[in-house]
């Protein structure tokens, strides 16, 4: 294990012994029973503020003394935060501009043994989610009568029957990143906001010594739309403070978890100039301001999108008495879950200010439908490991991962319960999996792709114990000197599949918690990035096929039979040469659909057998254990205009100086053509649609022949 800080470590309860893996003798496979476990160290659990006087109290117990002159130390550079630019020419023009920054209030930022199905018994895809009956957002949602999808910074609409794009609007400037959820006849659209702006003080006169200067803020733009018939109406937009991290939908209820990088919202100073005493100054003069600041200016607010010059409602996310903090000082941030009932609208649910919050980072989240969990990297203080080791961070040091549960059945608020700590780094959702009140983490810890070698991975059990996640169970030594690259877990089994120059994919055995163990282990050339079960005792992995050194060299799909867990197979492959698809880190891009067994999934390839851009279809037949490519569709072909003559000024190349003649303008550059990406496919009834930011392109599911291509407008 690699050094942490002293005074991080000292801080961090040990809750709970971890139990040694399980499981015989080995049979030859990497992790053997007995083997060195990660320091599983456990966050005990959150304590609740309960009043603005709690939250009051952790800023001046754990904010003040970490603020500096520069504002509070980032997760890699020196400083974060918003502030006053403060010239440190005398003492006494600081103390006033401290006093006008306190006296200013501070600024508020513009699955079961086999996975959940595509197909619910009525003829038409549903997103490819991790959990049955918890719905995740993406850029096309369908309901069998209609297509909904994102693309162009518009939401556009699609008739099934009529075959046509009968409606589009317009998606507020910025929201290119927009995905939604759907619930009957109402939309909601997430995607990036706006950022703050530098604002000057209103008494301040040209000159002044001090100027405010916000550091940008992210928020998340929520777009509320109806379906009326064949038009899509526009309704409520609203802002949240902090950036979106990720949302669920169980039934109509939507959680929405954001994460505001809160203290950028005080009115700290920087100094204009170095120099000691003006850095001791700016110390100074920040701690007062958080020590004094109100505790509310640290909680995420929203506010209704309106036209110029109209005043929309506004609030809070949540309220003092609905904010939890770790007994570790755990980040500068607040990480906030909103509930919001569709059927309700957007405006109803957040002026109940019904969120809930914790004072730390949030960077992943897994949801079953009982349960939200929201984690993140451990915080480190960089910088006092830096100073300790003499100027930069030693780089053998290890980070956990924090991980925070909320209870999600009630409909109308989530609830904070427990939280949890374990050693080294998640590769994304499917890293977390709940299954009969245990929660299963894999992770990776130490380092690869070094000389050390250091890297191995685990999978660690916890279930809920002294108020807190705490650790029963775990197995170690998967993949040594590799790191994770795909997980699935399925019931009582886990599925990983690690990576460096072989493929490595363990089965773990997860039957008795508190004894997981590796119960088989198939090593072969490539990897799987994502796994997804299709019955049966059979799983359909999609990555890059690799040589023996580990040289990748195509899209892979591949079979598995993993009927015996101690001796997985691989018995079918298809390889695309010199070519990737979206659908190994992005899974909403993947598509298996049971009742023709296809697997279809987007490929760009760019190489020497020939470019291709589009979607491949293939046909799985699991009891043959062969793959076949059933077809590949395409859409037409965008010209995009070419670029006029381009005058050069003298002096600007071409070996001019000033004063000469202009050198003659470049050639004209011709229109050029390019194939549109695909990015998503669907099955309604006999027809296989195909999404792209162009439009959408219906294809015979049997052949992907006869394709009709509906542009959007």
């Amino acid at each position: 294990m690699g050094r942490r800080l002293a005074a991080a470590a000292a801080a961090l309860a040990v809750l709970g012994a971890a139990c040694s893996g399980g499981g015989g003798d080995g049979g030859g496979l990497g992790p053997q029973a007995g083997s060195e476990w990660p320091n599983l160290q456990l966050a005990s659990s959150l304590r609740r503020l309960d009043s603005c006087d709690g939250l009051r109290t952790w800023m001046r117990d754990e904010l003040a003394p970490r603020v500096g002159a520069y504002g509070f130390p980032g997760a890699y550079g020196p400083a974060v935060g918003g502030g006053d630019v403060v010239i440190m020419e005398d003492t006494a023009t600081a103390a006033e501009s401290a006093d006008r920054s306190l006296a200013t209030e501070a600024p508020g930022a513009a699955p079961a043994p086999s996975a959940p199905g595509q197909d619910d018994g009525s003829g038409f895809s549903t997103t490819n989610v991790q959990v049955a009956g918890v719905d995740e957002p993406d850029i096309v949602k369908t309901d069998g009568r209609r297509i909904l999808a994102i693309a162009g910074n518009k939401l556009h609409l699609a008739s099934v029957e009529s075959g046509a794009v009968v409606s589009s609007i317009d998606l507020p400037e910025g929201m290119y990143d927009g995905q939604m959820l759907l619930a009957g006849d109402r939309i909601l659209v997430f995607g990036a906001g706006s950022y703050g702006e530098a604002v000057p003080f209103a008494e301040e006169a040209p000159g002044a010594d001090v100027a405010r200067s916000i550091l940008p803020i992210g928020t998340t733009r929520i777009v509320e739309v109806a379906v009326d018939g064949d038009s899509l109406v526009p309704g409520g937009t609203y802002e949240l403070d902090g950036s979106y991290v990720a949302a669920r939908m169980t039934g109509d209820v939507a959680r929405i978890v954001v994460h505001d990088e809160s203290t950028a919202h005080l009115p700290l100073v920087t100094p204009a100039v170095p120099g000691a005493e003006a850095e001791e100054q700016a110390t100074a003069l920040n701690r007062q301001v958080v020590e004094e600041a109100d505790p509310e200016a640290l909680l995420p607010g929203w506010r209704q999108v309106v036209g110029d010059g109209e005043e929309g409602a506004e609030g809070k996310l949540l309220s003092c008495e609905d904010t939890h903090a770790p007994n570790t000082f755990s980040g500068f941030g607040v990480v906030s879950v909103v509930t919001v009932d569709l059927s309700d609208g957007v405006g109803a649910g957040l002026a109940s200010a019904a969120g809930t919050g914790v004072l730390a980072g949030g960077q992943t989240v897994y949801a079953s439908p009982e349960h939200l969990y929201v984690a993140a990297p451990e915080w480190i203080d960089w910088a006092a490991l830096a100073e300790e080791s003499g100027g930069t961070p030693p780089d053998d040091v290890e980070q956990g991962t924090d991980i925070h549960r909320f209870d999600v059945t009630d409909p109308g608020r989530a609830t904070y319960e427990l939280s949890g700590h374990v050693d080294g780094t998640l590769l994304n959702q499917f890293a977390m999996d709940e299954h009969d009140g245990y929660l299963r983490v894999a992770t990776t810890t130490g380092q690869a792709w070094s000389d050390r070698d250091t890297s191995e991975s685990h999978v660690v059990v916890l279930g809920p114990g002294d108020g807190a996640l705490t650790a029963v169970g775990s197995v170690s030594g998967l993949g040594r000197g590799e790191t994770i690259h795909s997980v699935r877990f399925l019931g009582d089994v886990g599925y990983v599949v690690t990576f460096r120059q072989t493929d490595p994919l363990y089965t773990v055995d997860l039957s008795d918690p508190t004894a997981p163990a590796v119960t088989g282990e198939l090593k072969i050339l490539g990897y799987s990035a994502y796994l997804h079960p299709i019955g049966d005792g059979r799983l359909i992995g999609i990555g890059q096929d690799a040589t023996e050194e580990g040289r990748v060299t195509g899209t892979q799909v591949a079979l598995y039979d993993v009927r015996d867990p101690s001796s997985p197979q691989r018995v079918a492959q298809a390889v695309l040469p010199e070519s990737s698809s979206g659908a190994e880190w992005d899974h909403h891009a993947f598509l298996w659909w049971p009742d023709t067994n296809l697997v279809a999934l987007p490929v760009s390839a760019y190489g020497r057998q020939g470019a291709f851009e589009g979607l491949v279809g293939f046909g799985v037949d699991a009891d043959a254990a062969t793959i076949a490519e059933v077809g590949r569709v395409s859409h037409p072909p965008v010209t995009e205009p070419g670029v006029g003559p381009i005058p050069i000024e003298p002096g600007a190349g071409g070996g001019s100086e000033p004063g000469a003649e202009p050198v003659p303008p470049v050639d004209d550059f011709p229109p050029f053509q390019y194939t549109p990406p695909i990015q998503r496919a669907l099955v309604v009834g006999d027809t296989l649609w195909t999404l792209s930011s162009e439009g959408l392109a219906a294809s015979d599911l049997a052949t992907l022949g006869g394709t009709t291509f509906l542009p959007f407008g």
